[in-house]
């Protein structure tokens, strides 16, 4: 028997004997109501009412998640491998529910999560760059998603600012109405513009394109993916947040993305950018921005001739035209 289920017999059975509250009360230096409570417990339950009750809420209408949400939390969990800030993220975008990172592993702790068993490549380190005004420098690339569908993608190199549209190919007519789309949805002039040597790029019509409005062609150099690395992790965040959540055959696909992207710009939160969203990011840098006469009074057409998509055929045009000048 446990000695204050004990303690409390001795109470009750003296009080029997006695049959004198004050007497007993006096004795073991407890009050009236503590007397009377362990004595009706006793009459009711016998020896069992003496011990301690649980001190857990029967109820709990204060409890921020539910069966449903916790479900919603556990399958983003197991089905996309994702962490607690991104399953944040997700929960906000394809539900319109918001939870602090701590309730989130609550939920993780109630139901016995594991941790995520991250695989860590260790790889040369490379030297990162970021240009430090908003439109200095436009990445832009094309990633295959399924057959006749086609994501073109342009990401600001400062804010991480992006603009997404699905092609059924890639053509140079379709990378005129996407840059046509560039121009009007970018909150800045872009003066820059970096892709790969896709041939969809170095269409005659789309250099024409680039000089008309003044905006410098930077093709980066065969086999460097890694020179346009944002835009390459940002269509692995498309893969990876996006797609996996939608249906690529659903008529409203392209509907869909426009919402995903207005997210990505405005309320998904950055890791690269502490936390920030590219549209914070911009407005926290608006005042550096040059306006439109500054950019298009440093383009000089006579530096910026069309370029040829093969690299060696274009570098020894360049030094050939450098010779000559010379």
């Amino acid at each position: 028997m446990d000695s204050k289920v004990k303690l409390r017999l001795n109470w009750v059975n003296l009080y029997k004997k006695l049959g004198h509250a004050g007497r007993v009360c006096q004795h073991y230096n407890i009050s009236r109501f503590t007397l009377r409570k362990w004595c009706k417990r006793y009459k009711e339950f016998g020896e069992k009412g003496l011990e301690n009750l649980s001190s857990r809420p029967k109820t709990s209408p204060l409890q921020k998640t539910n069966i449903s949400s916790d479900q919603l939390i556990l399958h983003l969990r197991k089905t996309r491998k994702l962490g607690a800030r991104r399953i944040q993220t997700e929960l906000k975008r394809l539900h319109d529910l918001s939870f602090s990172l701590a309730t989130i592993h609550k939920v993780f702790k109630k139901y016995d999560v594991s941790l995520l068993r991250i695989k860590r490549h260790y790889r040369k380190q490379i030297k990162r760059y970021n240009c430090k005004v908003p439109g200095e420098r436009i990445q832009m690339d094309v990633c295959k998603i399924a057959s006749g569908l086609y994501q073109y993608t342009a990401i600001d190199d400062c804010t991480r600012y992006k603009v997404v549209t699905l092609y059924p190919r890639r053509t140079a007519e379709n990378t005129l109405d996407f840059l046509e789309q560039l121009r009007e949805k970018m909150p800045f002039h872009c003066q820059r513009i970096q892709t790969d040597r896709g041939q969809e790029f170095f269409a005659y019509g789309v250099q024409e394109y680039l000089k008309k409005w003044k905006i410098k062609f930077r093709p980066i150099k065969p086999f460097s993916p890694h020179l346009n690395g944002k835009v390459e992790r940002a269509q692995r965040t498309d893969l990876d947040e996006f797609y996996s959540s939608v249906n690529i055959k659903d008529p409203d696909l392209q509907i869909k993305l426009r919402d995903w992207e207005n997210h990505y710009n405005r309320q998904r939160p950055h890791s690269s950018l502490q936390g920030k969203t590219p549209w914070e990011k911009y407005k926290e840098l608006e005042s550096t921005i040059p306006c439109l006469s500054e950019v298009q009074k440093n383009y000089i057409p006579s530096k910026e001739p069309f370029v040829m998509q093969n690299y060696k055929h274009d570098q020894r045009l360049k030094s050939i035209q450098k010779h000559n000048v010379t």
